[in-house]
């Protein structure tokens, strides 16, 4: 649910840049024009994601192999390349990352080797494991309040939050024990809140 709702954020933080900032479409009808300005408009917002390819590379910037992989994907336990290995997401020693590991086993319990499977996975693929080191999941503040655009995810029913957080808020153990407006709520994961211990790096 997290990360359906990134990539909503995502797609329509993209379509609003290219309608309403970037003003490309006044670039007439010559296309690689157009691509260049969209480049340029969403790599100055730092809107990388919004990027498929670099015009101005010789080669058309079409992305690594490792770049393509998509975030839905690679969270799933799957596998690699078709042999004994598979690859799947994991949460870090210090608790405070969710990172890319290769496993021995179909349901990622058993990491291949100390270092997360990173050495297996260049032994394999020659390259380096993408998010192995990164984490998948920012710990920044994502607003909840659902975009203007009548067309933008369920900002047609009769709330104003958006669906991706009403999924999270329903699937997401809670303590709300101290809420105001009376009643106890629903206190049945405060022990495990309580025990929680997360270490950020800098």
């Amino acid at each position: 649910a997290y990360l359906d709702s990134v990539q909503q954020d995502q797609e329509y933080n993209c379509e609003y840049a290219r309608s309403n900032e970037c003003g490309c479409y006044n670039n007439g009808d010559d296309y690689g024009t157009f691509e260049k300005c969209e480049y340029d408009c969403f790599m100055n917002k730092g809107m990388e994601y919004c990027v498929d390819n670099n015009p101005y590379a010789e080669d058309g910037g079409q992305q690594d192999e490792e770049d393509d992989w998509d975030l839905m994907d690679m969270v799933q336990c799957q596998q690699l390349n078709g042999g004994q290995y598979y690859t799947g997401a994991y949460c870090s020693s210090d608790g405070g990352s969710i990172v890319m590991g290769v496993f021995t086993d179909d349901s990622c319990s058993n990491l291949s080797d100390v270092y997360g499977g990173q050495e297996m996975y260049t032994t394999i693929t020659g390259k380096e494991l993408p998010h192995s080191t990164t984490t998948l999941i920012g710990n920044e503040c994502m607003s909840c309040m659902e975009g203007a655009d009548a067309n933008y995810n369920d900002q047609q029913d009769a709330d104003a939050v958006k669906e991706g957080c009403e999924t999270l808020y329903l699937q997401a153990g809670k303590c709300e024990q101290g809420l105001n407006g009376g009643g106890s709520g629903n206190n049945n994961a405060c022990q495990y809140m309580e025990g929680i211990n997360m270490v950020y790096k800098d």
